[in-house]
């Protein structure tokens, strides 16, 4: 037989029951979910420390083999290999090297190809160690520079072995430069950083040993757990994972590991990487503190489980005891008590219990609480249409101030709406937009794509980045980025808000910063190339000079051919010069050495250059001037570049068996002479024109030709040249006051046009 239970004891067990055994459990599944979280997050965590230190300390290394490498181009040192100088003399070179860097290098060693040691002593023991060396091969062989294994003594000092050839870039290997790097600087740099108050890194080698450490010297640490070794051979990406044993001997601790990756431009002999720890006492200190807060909320829930049954309770069996009386009462045929609404003794929150007691009341309670009720929900709905309202100006505000221009469209791609910073971006108004398609505002050559992209949002039901399109506007064109977001409502697609960011500015610095450096790069390589080959250029010069005296040198044969070596000399220094004057910073433009040029002549002279290889390609010149010699006041060197750069291009892209035709004429009167300084100016123009039976000028890369380092898309053609040989001409052509215009021959072939004044107001056009 079952035992009887009263309702309060039911509802207190109940309650108790429920509450405890659930409160128990969520916060059993918080604890363990809390320490998950928290793994996770520090692993990640050291992991990205490791990735971090890893690749500074690949930085630092890439710097040390750079230094190297600029210490291994000095011309001495190439010298010195090279047998140049005497054994005394590179003797007494590299003890001055040795003694510069004495405070950088804990050793240094010059070596030729054949194993000898050069300022040093040179033996046949001597030779056949270098030989030997693991680095012997892909340093002098394949001219790899090589960085070998880092060792760490008892005292915890750090040596790195760096070998680098010398000799030119792109030449065969003269000799090695072989130096012994204290690596003390670098080590505190990487492993000085602490994670916490216990966490810090420490280097290892492939084999899992540890080289350096910022905790402990290296031969106190424990062997590393099998598979974070397996980690460290791998070498392939920084992880992270909970080792049962660390270095320092600790359980369960997490580890952050990432290997050391140094540039293409050395071949590493070890393996490195770096590891980072922290004793998991400190890494698990927050989990104590959020198990100590669990057991108060524990405890405190047990408390107010307690009270809260002896409140239901009360409030759902005291309320059911008067009800029982009032029924009784009707049953014995009294007059029933009338349940007082605004008791709190005798009036609970249950529904039921509160619906029971007031169907004993009289209509008019009923209909009095009815209309209660009824302005309250008027009151709250008035309350929800104000805050509605709010709500719409609130977004209406956000769309139309977005920093972004923003287009709502349909599924089929009509333009619905346009925020007011799209109307001042695209220039246009937001009437003129609606009920448009999208796809007009982007550029023809766009519309295609951005449909499609219509589509796929469509399909997918999620959002979809476009990328980078062109916009047109008003006076020019923008570059935005475009993404596709959908608007659903009630599970369905119902509009599509097409976000474009402006990048024009953005795109238009990077574009100028790029050109920046690489003019900066290209200045200083061409003018140190200028001013070193200028020297060598000038004693070839002065040597041609006195040969032309010799009495050997008048016959025929010997005195043409000494004249074309004396005139490609002095046509090589005027290049180098003009390499000068073009990227010296305090030149605006090219400084002009001006006199009387005979155009034909100057023509005739730059076509003699090529004449040996136009015969060789059986390329035929084709040549039209005037009877009467052209006379212009210009630099006729700077000039003899330009139709040199002009004949080069020409002769570069016509086919076997093709022709140059060149074509001279002077637009108005012709000159028979010079137009000296302080004779009346003249209107005549002079024009140069060069064509070629080559494939031409792409229509799209004619406006662009002219500009510095311009160069055609096929990377596969050889004959694409560094995009300034052109903008030479056009600088020089410009500073004479004249035009310079390529285009294409309606027969096939491209054609360039110098166009220069006869004669021009100012007689140097460098700037004052």
């Amino acid at each position: 037989m079952r035992q009887r239970v009263g309702l309060q004891s039911l509802v207190t067990l109940s309650v108790l029951a429920v509450g405890l055994v659930s409160g128990t459990v969520g916060l059993a599944y918080a604890y363990w979910h809390a320490r998950q979280s928290l793994q996770t997050t520090v692993g990640i965590t050291f992991q990205e420390i490791a990735r971090q230190s890893a690749d500074k300390a690949a930085l630092l290394l890439t710097g040390e083999i750079e230094w190297v490498q600029r210490l291994a181009a000095l011309p001495d040192l190439r010298a010195s290999v090279e047998g140049a100088v005497s054994p005394d003399q590179a003797a007494l070179q590299v003890e001055r090297w040795r003694e510069a860097q004495h405070g950088y290098f804990h050793a240094l060693a010059i070596v030729r190809t054949d194993g000898r040691l050069v300022g040093g002593r040179s033996s046949d023991a001597v030779r056949g160690f270098y030989v030997r060396q693991p680095w012997w091969l892909m340093v002098v062989e394949e001219g790899h520079s090589w960085a070998g294994p880092l060792t760490v003594d008892d005292e915890g000092h750090g040596y790195w072995e760096v070998a680098v050839p010398i000799g030119e870039r792109g030449g065969p290997v003269r000799g090695v430069l072989k130096v012994v790097i204290g690596t003390d600087r670098i080590l505190s740099s990487i492993l000085g950083s602490r994670i916490g108050r216990t966490g810090h890194m420490m280097l290892l080698d492939d084999h899992g040993a540890i080289l350096a450490c910022s905790a402990l010297a290296p031969n106190l640490h424990m062997p590393l757990p099998a598979s974070v070794t397996q980690w460290n051979a791998e070498g392939s990406a920084a992880r992270w994972a909970r080792v049962d044993q660390d270095s320092h001997g600790r359980q369960g601790s997490i580890v952050g590991m990432a290997p050391v990756v140094l540039s293409a431009q050395a071949v590493r002999a070890p393996a490195w990487s770096i590891l980072v720890q922290q004793d998991p006492i400190e890494t698990f200190e927050p989990l104590a503190v959020l198990l100590g807060k669990l057991g108060a909320f524990w405890i405190g829930t047990s408390v107010f489980m307690v009270w809260l049954r002896w409140r239901l309770g009360r409030r759902i069996v005291r309320p059911l005891g008067i009800l029982i009386q009032r029924v009784n009462r009707m049953a014995e045929g009294g007059t029933p008590v009338t349940l007082p609404v605004s008791s709190p003794r005798q009036v609970c929150d249950i529904e039921e219990i509160d619906r029971l007691a007031a169907s004993f009341d009289d209509l008019t309670q009923r209909l009095e609480s009815a209309s209660l009720a009824k302005e309250q929900y008027v009151r709250r709905l008035e309350q929800a249409n104000v805050d509605l309202a709010t709500s719409e100006e609130h977004y209406r505000l956000l769309w139309d101030h977005s920093v972004d221009t923003k287009i709502l469209v349909d599924p089929f791609g009509v333009v619905q709406a346009v925020n007011r910073r799209g109307e001042v971006t695209l220039g246009r108004s937001a009437s003129s937009l609606v009920h448009c398609p999208v796809i007009d505002v982007v550029a023809e050559a766009e519309r295609a794509r951005l449909l499609a992209q219509l589509h796929l949002v469509i399909e997918s039901g999620g959002e979809v980045s476009v990328g980078l399109m062109r916009v047109p506007i008003a006076g020019g064109e923008l570059t935005m980025e475009i993404d596709c977001v959908p608007v659903t409502k009630s599970g369905r697609i119902e509009s599509i808000m097409v976000q474009l960011r402006d990048l024009t500015e953005q795109k238009t610095l990077e574009q100028q910063l790029l050109r920046s450096e690489r003019l900066a790069s290209l200045s200083q390589f061409a003018s140190m190339f200028a001013h070193d080959i200028r020297n060598p250029l000038a004693g070839i010069k002065k040597t041609l000079e006195w040969l032309s005296g010799r009495p050997e040198m008048t016959q025929d044969l010997s005195r043409r051919c000494l004249e074309d070596l004396r005139f490609t000399t002095d046509l090589l220094l005027g290049m180098i010069n003009d390499m000068l004057d073009v990227y010296q910073e305090h030149y605006s433009g090219i400084p002009l050495s001006t006199s009387p040029v005979a155009v034909g002549l100057l023509l005739h002279e730059t076509m003699r250059l090529f004449r040996s290889e136009a015969e060789a390609q059986g390329v035929r010149f084709a040549v039209h001037q005037p009877s009467a010699e052209v006379w212009i006041w210009g630099d006729g060197r700077r000039l003899q570049r330009v139709l040199i750069n002009l004949l080069h291009n020409a002769l570069k892209y016509s086919p076997p068996e093709g022709t140059i035709r060149m074509t001279l004429q002077v637009e108005n009167a012709l000159l028979s002479k010079a137009v000296l300084p302080g004779e009346s100016p003249s209107e005549s123009m002079v024009t140069i024109r060069i064509e070629d039976d080559g494939p031409g000028i792409a229509p799209e890369d004619v406006p662009h030709v002219f500009e510095m380092f311009f160069r055609k898309k096929d990377g596969q053609d050889y004959r694409i040249g560094r995009g300034l040989g052109l903008h030479f001409c056009r600088l020089v052509v410009e500073a004479h006051g004249g035009r310079i215009t390529a285009g294409n021959r309606p027969a096939g072939g491209a054609v360039l046009t110098v166009a220069l004044p006869v004669r021009q107001e100012r007689s140097c056009l460098s700037p004052s």
